[in-house]
């Protein structure tokens, strides 16, 4: 049987926007969760996420019957729609009114508003490949030049588990794909050795993931200044911001998962290994 070079390893850098809050417009209105993951920008980093993973996936090199296969298997992969719907049914419940409501404020204040407002513009295609190239440059200078912020970026990755979501994700996503593939091909293995498998394939994972979001975030919230900085680190620390990211990442991870099982099973059933 042949294995593929995960290609969920290859999207990996999808992944790195999950952990931080994604560009939207804020709604002081907010109170239930659907419209808090829209206010938060949830719903809008939704609807690029999904494309991105596909067009990363589609884009893994190969025999043009595996690339077909891919294409194939692909279509209704990761869609947005479904994948909100699924991460609200599993966080319906889990944050308390007063929570929903700290939230709402936050996202309707004018921080809030800041701070979605630099990521719409760090969401822009020019602007993702701005960050590529002036991302790594800014953090280097605040390395040497400016520890005060670097420190604020570091406490807001630790703070949003940053690193740790984007490595588990990914991980989480490999055993998917790699269970499904193997479970459409009739030749299923243990857990242990799935993951195995999985890490054998994963590198550097966590570094890159590191690189990336502490490259990303200095280059987003380069304009946001030191004391504004500061009131979003402690806003992410607060119950309110720590439930919600906690529990949002949770289900979010969960369904990616699931989308990266359906996903390894079609494939096979594409590559012909077994009638659909």
């Amino acid at each position: 049987m042949p294995f593929l070079s995960p290609p969920w390893l290859r999207v990996v850098g999808a992944l790195f926007g999950l952990v931080m809050l994604a560009a939207g417009s804020p709604a002081a209105s907010a109170q239930t969760i659907e419209e808090i993951n829209k206010a938060s920008g949830f719903h809008e980093m939704l609807a690029g996420l999904g494309p991105s993973i596909v067009t990363g996936i589609k884009s893994v090199p190969g025999p043009d019957k595996v690339k077909e296969a891919l294409s194939a298997a692909c279509e209704g992969a990761f869609d947005p729609d479904k994948m909100e719907k699924a991460i609200e049914t599993r966080m319906a419940g889990q944050m308390q009114p007063a929570d929903l409501a700290d939230l709402a404020a936050f996202f309707a204040s004018p921080l809030g508003k800041r701070v979605t407002a630099l990521e719409i513009q760090g969401s822009d295609p020019q602007a993702k490949e701005r960050g590529k190239v002036e991302g790594p440059r800014i953090l280097a200078e605040l390395q040497s030049g400016d520890p005060a912020r670097l420190a604020l970026y570091r406490r807001i990755m630790d703070d949003l588990s940053a690193v740790d979501m984007a490595e588990m994700i990914a991980m989480n996503m490999g055993y998917a794909m790699v269970s499904g593939m193997l479970a459409a091909a009739g030749q299923p293995l243990s857990d242990q050795q799935i993951m195995a498998l999985v890490r054998k394939q994963a590198g550097k994972l966590r570094e890159d993931a590191e690189k990336g979001i502490m490259e990303g975030t200095a280059f987003a919230y380069r304009d946001l200044s030191l004391d504004d900085l500061r009131l979003y680190a402690a806003f992410l620390a607060s119950p309110a911001g720590s439930h919600y990211y906690d529990r949002m990442q949770t289900a979010l991870g969960e369904v990616m998962t699931d989308e990266a099982r359906s996903l390894g099973q079609r494939f096979f059933v594409a590559l012909g290994y077994r009638k659909a």
